[in-house]
């Protein structure tokens, strides 16, 4: 029987071994843990229902699926008590579960073919090109390339974050703003990109899409600050329990290079499991924080004795290394693509660690998920919210910038050189923000543009489509 925590997520789900969830837009699954039976109420047996819930629906039909969603719904829901009058004339089940979402407070629960979820918090893959695209003016008129997956085949093609791109398969910037990109998600499709060249004609490149392994732990590196000091800086993209044994790697290397400070770069990581938040804000912590409050879990006031406080850990058990010890200070760079259980760490450790943020607020998701999943459907309808040790929760504007950095794409992440790298090294040397900072989009306003967005378009959304298809950031998530 797994634990009540092993079906919780915060962005991604899991496998069968170690199923688990996400804060932001899925959830995540990995290996054992055996902390994690401890750390909260054991699981409910699982006893079919007259409605169908909380077993499977009595059957695959329309309408015995939509009798079993209301069902879960009404008693899983965070605001069950809030929900919208369901849409029976929907056209599919995804629009009829976004017809019961309590709008505009939830923009954050979400559906998905059960295959997708399976493939990316399972299999960590991924089928498309593997690139981000993101609008670096206000006005929407200039695309460059944000984020290249290592293992895909745009970065085999030799796209290159900075990139500035002038069309896609022949369709110009004002025709990709407006979504006519074709989204792929199968493999074997080709696609064209034409880039600026400063030093000629334009440079145009092919690709085919095919399934490819992401790189959670994108890179790891050891930078010297101006006194000399050892800073560890890791690039860590989602909290997927394919990552834990990179992270391990990276830890194991931070250890052995002496690093006194650490630089976690989550600007473009939308979440992930909350078992793997857990170990990675551990590593961070240190053993000091052993069974020290790392989250409260909340649910609705139907499920409230279900209710319960998840422990950091020094446990060899749970994590994939020694934890790194004596770090006082922890700079994580952030912007609106921060998200769940990115917010989940930086936030659980703010009552322990001197947390310093670079960049811009994170996008405010102090929720979580459990999927459950019938008819091959997945569901990520939020279930709990979340509590630092010191009560700090309810972060839906996001959590604040301590330096407010432009991000900076003539540079790769983790480059000395690069704005808000460079940013955090002074802060590490001098202990204040940079004197002079690139101006950057109103963070209010970011926030604002996003939580118009997702009414239709969801960060979930979002951060299942970025890899795999090569999609166009949504405005408000640009140039911040």
């Amino acid at each position: 029987m797994k634990s009540l925590l092993s079906k919780i997520c915060a962005r991604s789900g899991l496998g069968a071994a170690f199923v688990t969830c996400a804060l932001l837009t899925a959830c995540g699954g990995g290996g054992g843990d055996t902390a994690i039976a401890s750390a909260g109420p054991p699981a409910q047996p699982v006893q079919s229902t007259a409605s169908g819930y909380p077993g499977e629906p009595t059957s695959c039909s329309v309408a015995d699926q939509r009798q079993w969603l209301n069902a879960y719904m009404a008693d899983q829901y965070f605001w069950n008590t809030n929900l919208a009058t369901p849409n029976a004339a929907a056209a599919n089940q995804a629009a009829y579960f976004n017809s019961l979402l309590f709008l505009p407070t939830d923009r954050y629960s979400f559906s998905q073919d059960t295959s997708q979820f399976t493939q990316f918090f399972v299999e960590g893959t991924r089928t498309g090109f593997g690139y981000v695209i993101a609008f670096t003016d206000a006005s929407r008129t200039r695309l460059q390339i944000r984020s290249v997956e290592p293992a895909g085949p745009a970065a085999a093609a030799g796209l290159k974050r900075g990139d500035t791109v002038l069309s896609i398969d022949g369709l110009g910037v004002g025709s990709i703003a407006n979504g006519e990109v074709r989204s792929v998600n199968t493999s074997g499709i080709t696609r064209t990109i034409t880039l600026e060249n400063a030093a000629g004609p334009p440079r145009v490149l092919t690709m085919v899409s095919r399934n490819f392994a992401l790189a959670s732990v994108a890179s790891d590196k050891i930078l010297t600050a101006a006194s000399g000091a050892k800073v560890g800086y890791l690039e860590y993209q989602e909290f997927s329990p394919s990552s834990v044994a990179a992270l391990g790697g990276a830890f194991n290397r931070f250890r052995a290079a002496g690093v006194s400070e650490l630089i976690v770069d989550l600007r473009y990581n939308n979440g992930g499991s909350v078992q793997v938040a857990r170990a990675l804000a551990s590593l961070i912590g240190g053993a000091a924080l052993d069974r020290q409050v790392f989250a409260k879990i909340r649910f609705n006031s139907k499920n409230a004795a279900n209710d319960f406080d998840y422990l950091f850990t020094a446990s060899a058990a749970s994590l994939p290394t020694a934890p790194l010890e004596g770090l006082t200070q922890i700079v994580f760079i952030t912007s609106p693509n921060t998200a769940s259980a990115s917010e989940l760490v930086i936030n659980a450790l703010a009552p322990f660690k001197n947390v310093v943020t670079i960049g811009a607020a994170t996008f405010g998701k102090p929720f979580g998920f459990q999927p459950r999943s019938a008819c091959d459907v997945t569901y990520s309808a939020v279930n709990f919210e979340t509590f630092n040790a010191a009560d700090f929760g309810r972060y839906t504007d996001g959590l604040p910038a301590t330096c407010k950095v432009s991000d900076d794409l003539s540079k790769a992440l983790g480059d000395p050189a690069e704005r808000r790298t460079a940013a955090a090294l002074e802060f590490i040397q001098t202990k204040a923000c940079p004197a002079v900072t690139t101006a950057i989009q109103n963070n209010t306003v970011l926030a604002q543009s996003l939580r118009a967005q997702s009414a239709t378009y969801s960060i979930a959304e979002k951060r299942w489509m970025e890899p795999a298809f090569g999609e166009v950031t949504m405005p408000g998530m640009q140039a911040d």
